[in-house]
Formats: structure tokens, sequence, C-alpha cells
């Protein structure tokens, strides 16, 4: 009797501190976890200048992966889990979606180039260069590393976001987190202050943008992870391009994302009286049918509503 009091407090105190952790999607568990655990990880390469590879793959599969995963089966149940894998494997969104995502990205450098002056042949030739795209972007990009990435960037946090706050809302609130887990590898290496501050604001400009057209094509594609994760292997692959004079390909491939983003979200526009979610509240109720199911996209928001 003397401990029973002290020990409802303390099980209401940490029922307490969980129900804080689990609103809003279970964004504030994942972002514990995944920067308590995934910054000093990244942090040891950075210091110890061993390569950096190993623990990126750590971050990938478990800071972030690993604890999107978790938040999810406690905040929503095992039946959450399997929805947000199966996600990893619908591809079947129309030819026209798939062509932008595969052919976008490196067909909007290579014009960029090609008019500012600065395209030049592969050595290899091109057949050879877009065999290689290929790989880096289907292979050694998506399907081991970038499909896994953006099962937590986009299939978790963004798509939880996007339910909460629609498409503009989620994509800037994503940009912060997916840049803010980069930075420690900003100060890999000996670089000078002036380049780190360069780099921190490219990045940190870059991915709203990035995170729109992510964005874009998860409400066209019906909440896709697949799709968004070639996305993502396709915007490391052109960086490997060998087809920029000097190597130098950092501002055509940023200055692609930016202009692929706008024609992309054009064509939302011009297509608009097709069946694909636009404003707000359908944005949020498509988000809210990956997350849960069918039957939520008519229900009632009653969380939104009570945080708001």
């Amino acid at each position: 009797m003397i401990h029973a009091a002290p020990t409802r407090s303390a099980g209401s105190r940490g029922q307490r501190r969980r129900g804080r952790l689990l609103r809003r999607g279970g964004i504030p568990a994942f972002l514990l976890l995944a920067f308590g655990v995934g910054w000093p990880a990244l942090a040891v390469p950075v210091f110890s200048g061993i390569p950096a590879g190993p623990f990126l793959l750590f971050l990938v599969f478990i800071p972030l992966l690993g604890s999107a995963l978790f938040v999810t089966r406690v905040a929503d149940g095992p039946g959450a889990v399997r929805r947000l894998l199966s996600r990893a494997f619908l591809w079947r969104f129309g030819i026209g979606r798939w062509l932008v995502i595969l052919f976008g990205l490196p067909a909007l450098t290579v014009l960029l180039a090609a008019v500012s002056g600065t395209l030049v042949s592969p050595e290899g030739g091109w057949v050879v260069e877009l065999g290689w795209y290929l790989f880096n972007t289907l292979i050694f990009g998506a399907l081991t590393l970038n499909l896994w990435e953006e099962t937590t960037w986009g299939g978790f946090v963004q798509s939880r976001l996007m339910a909460r706050h629609g498409l503009v809302g989620s994509s800037l609130l994503t940009a912060v987190i997916f840049a803010g887990i980069h930075v420690p590898l900003e100060f890999a290496g000996d670089r000078a202050w002036s380049d780190i501050a360069v780099s921190l604001g490219l990045l940190f400009v870059a991915a709203p943008v990035y995170r729109y057209l992510v964005g874009m094509h998860l409400l066209d594609t019906g909440g896709s992870i697949l799709a968004i994760g070639v996305q993502h292997a396709s915007w490391n692959a052109i960086q490997r391009l060998d087809v920029v004079e000097g190597g130098s390909w950092e501002w055509q491939a940023l200055a692609a994302t930016v202009l692929l983003t706008v024609l992309v979200a054009v064509g939302r526009r011009l297509g608009a009286h097709m069946s694909r979610p636009m404003g707000r509240e359908a944005e949020r109720a498509a988000a809210r049918t990956w997350i849960t199911g069918p039957a939520s996209a008519t229900a009632p928001d009653h969380r939104s509503s009570a945080a708001a």
C-alpha cells in the first residue's frame, strides 16, 4: 500500500511523456531518436578522418529507418508498419511520371550545361554514360540506399507532416529536418569556415525546393515511396555525370532541380481536372489515407483541430 501511489504517479508521468513524444504524428519521438543517435554517428568520421561510408549506411538504416519504423509501430500498430513498407513497392503510377522521375533531372542538367557552354562529351561515350547513370540511379542508389532513406523522409516524416499541414507546410518542415541531419557532414575535411557557410546555405536553400518536388510526386503517385526513392537516387546520380566541363556540376544540378520542380508544379496546375489531390484539405486527406488506410480520408482530423 505504501508504494501504490508513487507507482501510479510514476506510471502516469511516463504515460504523459510518451504521449507528448507521440503527438503530431510521432515526429517529436522520431527527432529525438534520429538526431540523438545520428549526429554522434556522423561526428565519428568528421573528427577521426576515417571514411564516412559505413556511418552513412548506419545513419540510414538505424537512426533514420529504424526510428521511423519503431515510432510507426508504437504510435499506430503493426498494420501501419506494413502500410508504410508496402508503399516502397508501389510502381504503377504511369509511364509519364516514370520518365519525369528517371530522366527529368539528367536531361535538364545536360540542357543547362549545353546552354551555358559547359557541356562536354563523356570519355566513354553517351551510351556508356547513360548506362552508368541508370546503374547509379536504380541499383547503387535506389535499391541499396535511397529507397530506404525516403521511406523515412517521404514515407514517414513528410507524409505525416502533410497530413497536418498540406504540401507546402510539410515540404518546408521536412526540408529543415532533412537538411539538419546532414549538417555534421559539412564539417568533414580541412575546409574554410566560409566554404562551410556557403555549403550549409545551399543545403538549406535547395532542400525546400527538392522536398516540394518529392511532395508532388507523393500526391500524384498515391504515396509511392518507390517514386521518390528513385527521384532521390537520380538527384544523387546527376552529381556523377561526366558531361560538365571541369566536373563542376553543382550549379547545373541545382538549377535543374529548381526547373524540374517548376515544370512539375505547372503541369499539375494545367492538369488540375485530373484525379489528383489539389488544395490543402485534399492533400491532408490523401496523406492520412497513406498512413492509416482509406477510411481516414473522410474522417475529421480531431487531433489537428485540437492542436490548432
